[in-house]
């Protein structure tokens, strides 16, 4: 690589290509390089790249740099205040924090993941793991995109001293957005290849219920009638006055409920609270994010549809639960805590859809908020069934 000298942006070269021009130079021409112009927190370990002939002169240079750099950074404290300073090193930092270098690291892995199982059967729980390594650094990555637009805010707001000054900022802002496009552009193309997995996920999932539901709705019919069996024998035998008669038919029949229950529950494909609120986040931020949303529409509009099957699937098989324990309280320790558990399991669902709203997903938040309203209602009459089943119990 050639460089003409008075044509070089010093400030706005990277660190590979400053390496570059301080290899083709003399030490003499490295000597007379402007520390003024050269960019701030220059690593040491560079010396070490150039021929050992130069190692001399670039070491005097980065001490000349450094030593420039750390007054004029004295100087704009004591002018702009720690915002601006803040600002002006974030803007002059060579590469990303560790947090973003360790989230393109895995998303590269996650990828790379991909392209080893495209053949085989897809697995959920290997790349769920993986989503949910991920995801836990989330929150760092939006940090550090939060902080450099804060940056660009300050020194968009902040007034320069002098002409000089002024050029320095509309650099560091240049850079600032650089660096914020980056980040942005990463986590559209990791919620790009979320949303890829977990549709997946999402739709193995509602298979995997639609197939059982068959198996699922005999079991149900069958508790029912042994229900509807145990209220009618209870009758008969109460008005004959048998009673030893009612409490053997009422032990029968309620171990054969509860093993039909303990067999429901047992095949039961459970849909959990962790993999909802997972599936929501994934759709939000894929719709929301502009360098995403476009290459993965298609996803989006089955991902909709399957999580909005699983959450009213959900909610029916809390109710039905709570239904169950009210209907057989035997069945449970303490019948009103574990009703009022699983009802505060849907709750806490629907308020989470309810609260996660965007243009994209409104119409999952409005049937949440539905839910949510009838819910109230649907836990005062289960409550009322689980006192008639007592009193009903209470008079064998």
């Amino acid at each position: 690589m050639s460089f003409e000298l008075d044509k070089v942006n010093f400030s706005n070269l990277n660190l590979d290509d400053l390496v570059a021009l301080l290899k083709t130079l003399p030490p003499d021409k490295i000597a007379r390089l402007p520390i003024e112009k050269m960019p701030a927190n220059i690593p040491s370990y560079i010396s070490e790249k150039v021929p050992i002939a130069s190692r001399p002169a670039v070491e005097d240079l980065l001490l000349a740099v450094n030593s420039h750099h750390l007054q004029r950074r004295l100087d704009d404290q004591k002018v702009y205040g720690d915002d601006v300073i803040s600002a002006l090193d974030m803007a002059n930092m060579f590469g990303y924090p560790a947090s973003i270098k360790e989230f393109k690291n895995k998303i590269v892995g996650l990828v790379k993941l991909l392209k080893e199982n495209k053949s085989r059967k897809f697995d959920p729980g290997l790349f769920i793991t993986n989503v949910a390594r991920i995801n836990s650094l989330l929150v760092e990555v939006r940090s550090e995109h939060a902080a450099i637009s804060k940056h660009i805010s300050v020194l968009g707001n902040t007034k320069p001293e002098n002409e000089n000054d002024r050029s320095r900022f509309t650099v560091a802002v240049t850079n600032l957005r650089k660096q914020s496009e980056y980040i942005y552009k990463l986590l559209g193309d990791y919620y790009v290849i979320r949303i890829q997995i977990l549709v997946r996920a999402i739709v193995n999932m509602r298979q995997k219920i639609e197939s059982q539901e068959e198996s699922e709705q005999i079991l149900k019919q069958h508790i029912s009638m042994l229900r509807k069996d145990l209220d009618e024998k209870q009758s008969i035998w109460k008005r004959a006055f048998k009673l030893n008669k009612i409490s053997e038919d009422h032990q029968a029949i309620q171990q054969r409920i509860g093993e039909l229950v303990h067999e429901y529950k047992s095949n039961e494909v459970v849909i959990s609270e962790n993999d909802l609120t997972l599936w929501l986040d994934a759709i939000i931020e894929a719709s929301l994010n502009l360098h995403s949303k476009d290459k993965v529409t298609k996803q989006l509009r089955e991902a909709r549809i399957s999580l909005y099957y699983l959450l009213n699937k959900f909610c029916s098989r809390q109710e039905e639960s709570a239904l169950q324990i009210a209907q057989n309280p035997y069945l449970q320790v303490d019948a009103k805590k574990a009703i009022n558990f699983v009802l505060m399991s849907e709750q806490f669902i629907l308020d989470y859809f309810a609260k996660r709203k965007n243009d994209s997903t409104a119409w999952l938040s409005g049937a949440a908020q539905s839910k949510i309203d009838d819910l109230d209602s649907l836990q005062k009459e289960i409550l009322g069934e689980l006192r008639r089943s007592k009193k009903t119990l209470g008079r064998r």
